[in-house]
């Protein structure tokens, strides 16, 4: 039954593909750049000559984006001096950022998700593990592999709500496929309850806690860097996405624009739509990629900066969850000792983000008036500041361990082959 699934998945996949490049290539600022970059790698056609396979065993870890290269680098470190990996991302952003860490044997985008494609990429790799990180399930890739008899693990493995209500309606389908992951390990029980959904008992499953937790989240830049004072009050809004950009420039309003903000859209392609919208509402800003820091109100227009951002920062906003895209990652600005707001739509980290409020590090905000309140309430009281900064700290320190329960694991695996 499996192999005829993959067969309907894949004529799908044939059919419906040049549609999806032609929409993209028309429509889309964000993908238009990323559709023909290194595009010999979608096909598979890799050189890894520089692996001897004969003297180590070789393990193939697939990220989905530059977050998921972030979490999984503790884990590079440790393996890469007694293995051989290979780590393929799905997105331009992630291989680049992936390229610069250069802590892998072998870097490329993941191969496009059909049979004949995928086969090519396992006998060119030939990996003795196939590690996948949270969410990524690709159907010919994991047919593939347990064709093949090639250990299948997820680390740090999460389904959203939203995911799961989908994956769910498919059952009969995404079982088939899930289930061939031999080893399961999700960031909480909620994740494990909906991969045990999916999989039946077909597949081992653990909970870890959330790798994202385990970074070294030391920056070791300073505020002067940004023409910064010690005393200047820094607001940061991170990876905000259409809509929300308005509200926080009517909170900045509100209040009067007598602190620093940075404001730092997810995707780089929107930087004329907001800018556009500054404009309108009066408000003078400069660009980051310019190294004009004199002014108030500064757009961030460079991607990688968001991480240094947040650690000069006082307090921060995590976009995409005023508006419903389930949110972005709190742990990034807490694990600096930063208080974060957040919206109501956090479903992509919902544990996280209930970890934050239940343990004071965090609040949830719902609109303009809301957000100016408490960005106000923490600009006039230092010690609330920091207590809610100390608490949001000791909730990410708390929930590490996750890395060492997941190397644990992996070297298990790769011992009993």
């Amino acid at each position: 039954m499996s192999k005829i699934y993959l067969i309907l998945y894949n004529a799908v996949i044939i059919f419906v593909l040049p549609l999806i490049v032609v929409i993209l290539f028309l429509f889309s600022k964000k993908y238009r750049k990323e559709l023909f970059y290194k595009i010999s790698e979608r096909f598979a056609y890799y050189n890894c000559s520089n692996l001897d396979l004969k003297k180590k065993k070789t393990v193939w870890i697939h990220c989905a984006s530059l977050g998921e290269v972030r979490a999984v680098e503790p884990i590079l470190d440790n393996l890469r001096e007694n293995f051989f990996i290979v780590l393929t991302t799905l997105t331009k952003s992630g291989r680049e950022y992936a390229a610069k860490l250069q802590k892998v044997d072998f870097l490329a985008l993941l191969p496009l998700d059909i049979y004949l494609i995928t086969k090519r990429a396992f006998d060119i790799i030939k990996p003795n593990l196939f590690v996948l990180v949270e969410t990524e399930f690709w159907v010919s890739m994991l047919y593939t592999a347990a064709r093949r008899n090639i250990a299948i693990i997820t680390i740090n493995g999460r389904i959203s709500e939203k995911s799961f209500d989908s994956y769910k309606c498919l059952r009969f389908f995404w079982g088939k496929f899930v289930g061939l992951i031999n080893v399961i390990i999700a960031r909480s029980e909620e994740d494990a309850d909906r991969f045990k959904y999916l999989a039946g008992e077909k597949s081992v499953i653990f909970v870890s806690g959330n790798i994202k937790y385990d970074r070294n989240f030391t920056s070791g830049v300073k505020r002067k860097k940004f023409l910064l004072k010690e005393t200047d009050f820094v607001f940061t809004a991170g990876s905000t996405r259409e809509n929300e950009e308005a509200v926080i420039a009517d909170a900045y309003i509100k209040i009067g624009r007598k602190f620093k903000i940075f404001l730092a859209p997810r995707h780089i392609a929107r930087i004329p739509e907001v800018a556009k919208l500054l404009e309108d509402k009066r408000l003078k800003y400069s660009l980051f990629s310019e190294n004009d820091f004199i002014g108030n109100f500064v757009l961030v227009d460079i991607f990688g900066k968001l991480q240094n951002i947040y650690s000069i920062s006082d307090v921060c906003y995590v976009g995409g969850s005023l508006v419903d895209k389930g949110g972005q990652n709190p742990i990034e600005p807490a694990a600096y000792g930063k208080p974060v707001l957040f919206g109501e739509y956090m479903d992509n980290f919902k544990t996280e983000a209930r970890s934050l409020v239940k343990n004071n590090g965090a609040f949830i905000v719902k609109n303009s008036s809301d957000l100016a309140n408490k960005i106000k309430k923490f600009m006039t009281n230092s010690s609330f500041l920091k207590c809610i900064g100390d608490n949001a700290f000791k909730t990410v320190y708390d929930q590490k361990g996750a890395i060492s329960f997941t190397l644990a694991k992996l070297k298990e695996i790769l011992d009993v082959q």
